[in-house]
């Protein structure tokens, strides 16, 4: 059994936007690289469980939702922490509609006991998860320019979750579900 990730995947309109941005953050040096993961929502995270049930559970669900709006409202920061102490993330930040956190939360009605340590922040248990999509890791001292740049690629914007996909972690895809 290995580890996996479900993230709930937007529409072509905002990824481009999203990546477009991280592209312009790359070249402007704010940001080392692009991360592999395409824009997305982490809903879940797992450790040590079956692949089957897992993509059961995921069909299942998917197949009893629709595709919905978010409205990416704000920016935030996650502290650094650890050994990377000059290091933080900057992530946009969708408000949270009913239908997101119903959506997020309805999620981990099952298998949650397999959200371990790697998936702790995201689950059920923990029951405060930061509902995000990272834009990238700065340099703590670029973060004040690296947010002017963010803010001129307008990303504020209603973008819609069509999809979620289960991943293994490290990331390669397993399977695609839409809503």
């Amino acid at each position: 059994m290995a580890d996996y990730v479900v993230i709930a995947r937007f529409d072509q309109e905002t990824e481009e936007k999203v990546c477009a941005l991280q592209e312009h953050l790359c070249r402007e040096g704010y940001i080392k690289g692009i991360s592999e993961w395409p824009p997305h929502i982490t809903i879940a995270a797992y450790e040590n469980i079956d692949i089957h049930v897992l993509l059961k559970w995921t069909e299942e669900f998917s197949n009893n939702h629709s595709p919905f709006d978010i409205m990416f409202a704000s920016l935030g920061i996650f502290p650094p922490r650890g050994e990377n102490s000059k290091i933080t993330v900057i992530y946009a930040s969708p408000s949270h509609s009913i239908e997101l956190v119903e959506f997020y939360f309805a999620f981990h009605e099952k298998l949650d006991e397999y959200c371990g340590n790697l998936g702790f922040w995201y689950s059920k248990k923990f029951g405060y998860p930061v509902i995000h999509s990272t834009l990238g890791t700065f340099d703590l001292l670029s973060i004040q320019k690296a947010i002017e740049l963010i803010i001129t690629h307008n990303i504020f914007v209603r973008a819609k979750v069509i999809a979620l996909e289960v991943y293994t972690y490290p990331m390669e895809l397993i399977q695609r579900f839409e809503l």
